[in-house]
């Protein structure tokens, strides 16, 4: 017989929380859904129930914790439930601080799909580490703004139609100069040909959405 999921959404929106709730319900292998709206209640619904995955929001009314602090300290006493960091406030910094510091399981954006989520869950209790879309989108581009600005310039350059060699003449450095920066871009983008670094340059250029404020968290629901 299979067992079914018991989930633990701590977020202190109850509008967000409770439609995330009739979302879950949904779901064929989850069977138990709490929510609760602080640090507090989640240390106490952990001690008296038994948790497989804790949806968590990052951002709090209070400067006393955040969703940083819950899930350091939830992966200490508990380290086997899943944490899923469920937010709109989706920070190319957080991820390497939510993965390594606080050991968190899934980093997704309130702007995805319910599909999507479920599939987050199916990820997690597999053991597997799931980024939704949106946030890799934001690593990619990230990328772009490691790259040099001489890279930059011949990105841009490639887009704009010209061949290595006209390139080299408008930046006044040499064909194999060229050359390296491109080897260098294929490698940093992981891409095979100048056709697909500049698609891919494109896609990203206009995407990130470092900008909580213009972040908007509805869920889609299922056709």
């Amino acid at each position: 017989m299979i067992s079914l999921l018991k989930i633990l959404i701590v977020e202190d929106s109850q509008i967000f929380a409770q439609g995330l709730e009739l979302l879950l319900e949904q779901h064929p292998l989850i069977g138990g859904i709490e929510i609760v709206s602080n640090f507090e209640h989640t240390l106490i619904s952990l001690r008296k129930n038994s948790v497989d995955i804790i949806i968590l929001d990052l951002n709090f009314e209070t400067s006393e914790y955040d969703g940083f602090i819950i899930a350091k300290k939830v992966k200490q006493l508990y380290p086997k439930i899943k944490i899923m960091i469920l937010t709109q406030h989706t920070r190319i910094s957080h991820y390497e601080r939510l993965f390594n510091e606080c050991k968190v399981d899934a980093y997704l954006d309130k702007q995805l799909g319910v599909e999507e989520t479920y599939a987050a869950i199916n990820s997690v209790m597999k053991g597997e580490k799931y980024v939704d879309f949106n946030i890799s989108e934001m690593l990619e581009i990230e990328g772009w703004m490691k790259a040099s600005q001489r890279e930059n310039e011949v990105i841009q350059l490639m887009i704009d139609g010209y061949i290595q060699k006209e390139i080299a003449d408008k930046l006044n450095i040499s064909p194999k100069t060229v050359e390296v920066h491109i080897r260098n871009l294929f490698e940093k983008f992981n891409v095979k040909s100048s056709i697909e670094l500049v698609a891919k340059y494109v896609k990203y250029k206009s995407a990130n959405r470092e900008n909580a404020e213009d972040s908007i968290p509805p869920f889609k629901t299922i056709e």
